[in-house]
């Protein structure tokens, strides 16, 4: 066990924030977990996780340790004709997941391609696009008490997934590090292609059944034309949800604005995107950091902006949007 004091996590969070951390330590395995829950004087201290850190704001240094985990591995342990069960370690990074389902002709994730960030935060934050949710595919996870050291399984039904949502982001919150997840795919060929704008280059392209490597190229190259690279540009990606309104809220919005766009299942949800581009936050720019001007919800560090900084100009925002709309946005991104 190798503990790193005053360590940088400049290269450890997609946002770019130079925060600094007290302790910090690299995981490879469930042992390397247990090896420092039962240290004495590490069990005092506060625990952060961090996987990929593409959904994470850090507005200061953290007093605590941080454990960077690299928990890694991607093995098939089930299958039949039809569908495939495959255990990934919490460590992986998300797209090589889908990479590797995709290469082996798997459906399921191939809509979520390009996420940045770990498999273990994917059930945390139940991520989603391109009418593609990580509930829909997944089977249950392994994770271990941080404080008690219990190993669990929890299976779908207890992880309690809502719109990005999970009981990881409340009665659980901090409590636990996932170690593994499983996932169950398709070995048959069913691809979701209902979100306009994936369905409309379908159709451009004249796919009449693409498979999931076709599906995977295609999202990538909508969310490179639309998203910066956080390789190239600080960003965490979509730092808004998109806000649920009731119906009368939307009657009365659509009486100002007609054109207001919106989503409607089993709940109404207006594109947080608009909102911030209608109050006039696109592409706006100061001396650290902005709003893509590609993308409304995306919050961009162009300059070496501290967290402080990103959260100042997102307050901002929420509150340019309440005074217009009257809706409050709430934060994707995890503001520490």
């Amino acid at each position: 066990m190798n503990i790193i004091n005053s360590k940088s996590l400049l290269n450890y969070n997609t946002f770019k924030i130079d925060a600094c951390a007290d302790l910090f330590t690299e995981i490879k395995s469930q042992k390397d977990i247990i090896e420092i829950l039962k240290n004495d004087s590490l069990q005092k201290q506060e625990i952060l996780i961090l996987g990929g850190g593409s959904n994470i704001l850090l507005t200061k240094n953290i007093t605590g340790l941080v454990i960077y985990n690299q928990i890694k591995g991607i093995e098939i342990i089930e299958e039949n004709k039809k569908t495939v069960i495959v255990e990934v370690g919490s460590g992986e990074e998300w797209d090589n997941f889908v990479k590797w389902s995709t290469k082996n002709n798997f459906y399921g994730v191939e809509n979520l391609s390009l996420i940045p960030g770990s498999v273990g935060a994917a059930p945390i934050q139940n991520i989603g696009a391109y009418g593609t949710e990580l509930k829909n595919v997944f089977l249950k996870l392994e994770a271990i008490n941080l404080k008690t050291k219990e190993i669990i399984i929890l299976k779908k039904n207890e992880c309690e997934f809502g719109y990005r949502d999970s009981i990881f982001k409340k009665k659980f919150k901090n409590k636990f590090i996932i170690t593994k997840v499983w996932f169950q795919l398709s070995k048959i060929q069913k691809t979701n292609t209902n979100y306009k704008a994936l369905n409309t280059e379908i159709e451009r392209l004249k796919l009449k059944n693409p498979t999931s490597q076709e599906i995977r190229s295609i999202i990538i190259d909508i969310r490179n034309s639309k998203l910066p690279n956080p390789r190239e540009i600080g960003n965490a990606g979509s730092f808004f949800k998109n806000p649920i309104i009731q119906q009368q809220q939307l009657h009365t919005l659509q009486q100002t604005y007609p054109n207001i766009p919106f989503f409607k299942k089993n709940e109404i949800k207006i594109p947080a995107a608009w909102l911030i581009e209608n109050s006039n936050w696109k592409g706006y720019k100061n001396s650290t950091c902005g709003v893509y001007e590609k993308h409304a919800l995306v919050i961009i560090n162009h300059n070496k902006a501290n967290g402080q900084d990103i959260l100042m100009l997102t307050n901002k925002i929420k509150q340019s949007v309440y005074q217009k709309f009257n809706i409050t946005l709430e934060e994707e991104v995890l503001i520490i």
